[in-house]
């Protein structure tokens, strides 16, 4: 309220001085003399009183000038009251270089809410710098003018009418030679070691859109229509807020996306190979930077999602912010229900004296299943700002989740026996329930040494999980009845984690830094899997009854290097990793199994990245990835289903390596977008993987099929990838990504036949495999944001093994009304149904075990839809902290 009695106090007198020289004009004019020409002292700076006869100020009078302000304040307060409710009005005015008196055409000009920076309209100038925003009701605004080569500027004003804000001079980005201190022009888009950067506060285009919008800019990333956010493709996305990860719901996250001005980000940093500094376990990180701190912010969120699937999650949210203290909450629930079909078949064989093969069993198999779920979680953070150098920030949350299920198969296995072939007939129901939940807590302490980036940054968290589930599970033959199972399964389980890590920045000049790394991590869980051959518990199933217990302990430590020459930026990293695991498979059968194997593995990579002065970007990164075999793929234990079983291979298996090579060259373009060639090659030696095979059971008495890891000898994809976007504004952008690989394998392993013969085995294969994604989004009407993705991927080779064709195609809507303050979506999800018309699956190449299967989902084509509530205002310290630095401010 005294901010606001100021800024009318402010008004008040601006109105008085204006009037004041207004009178004084009026006067000058009427007097003898007055005006230009009018004798001694008259004009502009005839002499001293200049403008009045003889140089002297006319008396008053009676009339009392010092009210001259308070009477056109009434006359405003009395126009203010004409207002009606919904009118809108005209802004209006013209921009100039402010050194060389030219009119700036096709800058952007935006309006923006005085009180919470929040978009209302955009423009941009003429070719005669004029600009014109029409709509906009009577309140307090501010004009934000972007353009590249230019200072941005901000300026406040208040509409009660058409408003005429005249000429506006901006002043170039400038030169101080002075202090040696040249201010150049950023490209849009460049490539910095392992980031790709989109330099968000220098793109006009953009400012007057939210960070959500920002993100749909950045080259590859992806966000639909209901703030998913993908990157390439690829949905294991990490999203990080001025260097360190957001720790938000991902509902919660959408909110802060689409709520924060994009005027208020530095850059947008893609990884899409993160090196072992990020320390994360998903395929690609997003590192939002911003160039504002949020002085105060409160937002109470709610809404609900769902679909004709159908599924219903509603969810509230609520975010609030005080200088140097933030709260977040966050809490929902979802329901949802899935029908899906599949359908297969499988041959078993084994070798004929002819040098072929003998098919022993063919089968075929047809299932259909309905799943329901039932879940709820809650999250929560809060952040303190010790002081300008120090944060302290706690996180906590917790997920309850219960899902029911019923699948129903109908199978027929036909054996060929030298007696006499033999035809089995079998319908299986399978009835279960699990719930499930999880709580976390953690802690995060960051240290600003400077604002150059030296950092040291500390986090502690710890988490707890129990499952359990139940199953009924019935088998019932056609023809021997005597063979009918009616088994029960019970299952249980937890988990404690406890993890520490640390990470200390250090530059060591303006173009170089060290970042050194640690984390320690320690893991305990417990699980018991009991069965029974009847419903009553009194027939136990030995086979598949089991305890397993498994302790893991690991410690990680890496160091990067970075260094800039010119347009060059060279960064290398070592990391490195020791674990020690601990398993105990208790049974009452002969393979339980007690161990315990530490490893050791290594990951080094370099970037080596160059920009040219008009965006031309070049890279060639180098990685290598060690992998040591766990203590469970060693493991003689056996995993039974009913069918088949899973094992650890005895013989031992060797450490894996990869190197992988990416060379790559893009070019940006101000007014198309971008466009980018990637070559790429990986070359895998003693890979593990798991092989599927059949043979003679010796404890189900007949031949079933199992997996088992091996090492693969080699293995190896070469190929390439077209990266196109065109981008001819801030709010439409197509894109295109597709890529073409050559994937094959080499392998030589020992194989025991039915008969217990063993032979050594060479298998090879080689594939090419393509995909191409296409994705259009377009911002209409300032507030329509309209969505279409389509993607297809050819089938896909992998050890014995071979992945079907994928294809969807995908369209919504999302629009926003009163500010944003209430948000709606509709979205269509695989328009043709391919998905449950057609499906997907995979292929078992392996000869001595030949499969097919076929997934589909029955609901795949839905529609769904969500609506969204905001109350609540963002307001933001331009530059008062920069958020820019290695460990910036975060919500």
């Amino acid at each position: 309220m005294n901010v606001l009695m100021k800024d009318v106090m402010k008004v008040k007198r601006a109105v008085v001085m204006a009037a004041v020289m207004i009178m004084t004009a009026l006067v000058a004019v009427a007097q003898p003399g007055g005006g230009p020409g009018g004798g001694p002292g008259g004009g502009p700076g005839g002499g001293p009183g200049g403008g009045f006869p003889g140089g002297r100020r006319p008396p008053m009078g009676n009339r009392d000038w010092s009210r001259m302000g308070d009477d056109q304040n009434a006359q405003q307060v009395k126009q203010k009251k004409k207002v009606k409710e919904g009118d809108t009005f005209k802004v209006v005015g013209s921009l100039r270089d402010s050194v060389s008196g030219e009119f700036l055409a096709f800058v952007n000009v935006a309006v923006l809410d005085s009180a919470d920076s929040a978009f209302v309209k955009g423009a941009a100038t003429n070719l005669d710098g004029l600009f014109e925003v029409e709509g906009i009701p009577a309140g307090s605004y501010l004009l934000r003018i972007s353009a590249i080569g230019y200072q941005n500027r901000m300026v406040p004003f208040t509409v009660v009418n058409n408003t005429a804000l005249g000429t506006l001079r901006v002043k170039p980005g400038a030169t101080t030679l002075d202090a040696v201190e040249i201010s150049a022009e950023k490209p849009l888009y460049a490539m910095d070691g392992e980031k790709m950067v989109y330099n968000v506060e220098d793109d006009p285009s953009i400012q007057t859109g939210t960070t959500e919008d920002a993100l749909q800019n950045a080259p590859g990333v992806e966000v639909d229509v209901e703030g998913n956010v993908s990157l390439r493709g690829v949905s294991s996305v990490e999203i990080w807020i001025n260097d360190k990860p957001s720790k938000l719901t991902e509902e919660n996250l959408k909110t802060y996306l689409q709520t924060l001005p994009a005027n208020a980000l530095a850059r947008i940093e893609t990884i899409t190979n993160p090196s072992a500094k990020y320390a994360t376990d998903a395929e690609a990180v997003i590192n939002i930077v911003t160039s504002a701190h949020i002085k105060s912010n409160q937002f109470v969120s709610f809404g609900v999602n769902g679909s004709n699937q159908p599924f219903v999650s509603p969810w509230v949210s609520y975010m609030w912010a005080k200088e140097k203290l933030s709260f977040n909450l966050f809490a929902s629930g979802r329901y949802s229900r899935r029908e899906n079909a599949n359908e297969g078949w499988a041959l078993r064989r084994r070798d004929n004296t002819a040098g072929g093969y003998d098919t022993t069993m063919s089968q075929t198999t047809a299932d259909t299943s309905i799943s329901s779920s039932l879940s709820g979680n809650v999250f929560m953070s809060l952040n303190y700002e010790i002081d300008s150098m120090s944060e302290l920030s706690f996180d906590a949350g917790g997920m309850y989740s219960g899902s029911d299920s019923y699948t129903k198969r109908i199978m027929n296995q036909t054996f060929f026996l030298a007696g006499g072939d033999s035809i089995l007939d079998y319908r299986i129901g399978d009835t279960s329930s699990a719930p499930r939940g999880f709580g976390h807590a953690g802690v995060d302490y960051t240290k600003k040494f400077d604002l150059e980036g030296h950092n040291l940054r500390l986090g502690a968290n710890v988490g707890y999980s129990g499952n359990s589930g139940e199953e009924y599970y019935d088998r019932e033959y056609t023809t021997y009845t005597s063979l009918d199972e009616h088994r029960y399964l019970l299952n249980s389980s937890n988990s404690v984690d406890v993890d520490f890590d640390a990470r200390y920045n250090r530059p060591y000049s303006k173009d170089g830094e060290l970042s050194y790394g640690l984390r320690m991590e320690y893991e305990n869980s417990d699980a018991s899997f009991d069965r029974w051959n009847d419903r009553d518990q009194t027939s136990v199933d030995s086979l598949r009854t089991y305890r397993f217990l498994n302790t893991t302990a690991e410690a990680s430590a890496d160091v990067n290097w970075t260094h800039r020459w010119g347009g060059f930026t060279l960064s290398s990293g070592l990391g490195a990793t020791l674990d020690n695991e601990s398993i105990d498979y208790q049974t009452t059968m002969p393979f339980a199994d007690k161990q315990n194997k530490p490893g050791f593995s290594l990951r080094p990579s370099i970037h080596l990245t160059y920009r040219t002065e008009d965006m031309h970007n070049l890279k060639l990164n180098y990685s290598m990835r060690m992998k040591t075999p766990s203590a469970t793929q060693e493991s003689r234990f056996r995993r039974y289903g009913e069918d088949s079983y899973s094992t650890g291979n005895t013989n031992g298996l060797r450490d894996s390596y990869t190197h992988s090579v990416e060379a790559g060259w893009q070019k940006f373009f101000t007014a198309f977008g971008n466009v980018g060639v990637e070559a790429y090659g990986r070359l895998s030696t003693n890979e593990i993987s798991n092989l599927t095979d059949a043979e003679f059971d010796e404890f189900l008495d007949r031949i079933v099929n199992y997996s088992v890891p091996y090492n693969m000898g080699t293995s190896w994809r070469y190929g390439g990838s077209l990266n196109l976007t065109y981008r001819p504004s801030g709010f439409f952008n197509v894109r295109l990504y597709a890529n073409v690989y050559d994937y094959g394998y080499r392998m030589t392993y020992d194989r025991t036949d039915d008969f217990g013969n063993v032979s050594t085995r060479t298998d090879e294969a080689e594939k090419v495999s393509w995909s191409v994604r296409v994705n259009a989004w377009a911002k209409v009407f300032d507030q329509y944001q309209v969505h279409l993705s389509a993607n297809y991927n050819s089938p896909t080779l992998s050890l014995m093994s071979e992945r079907k064709a994928r294809y969807s195609l995908n369209m919504g809507v999302r629009s926003d009304f009163f500010k944003r303050k209430l948000s709606v979506f509709v979205n269509v999800q695989d328009i043709f149904n391919w998905g449950g018309r057609y499906g997907s699956g995979s292929e078992n190449t392996n000869p001595y075990y030949l499969s097919s299967t076929t997934n589909k989902m029955l609901n795949s084509r839905y529609i769904s839809a969500g609506i969204t509530l905001r109350f609540g205002k963002m307001e933001l310290e331009k530059n008062a902290k920069d958020g820019s630095s290695e460990a910036g401010d975060t919500l």
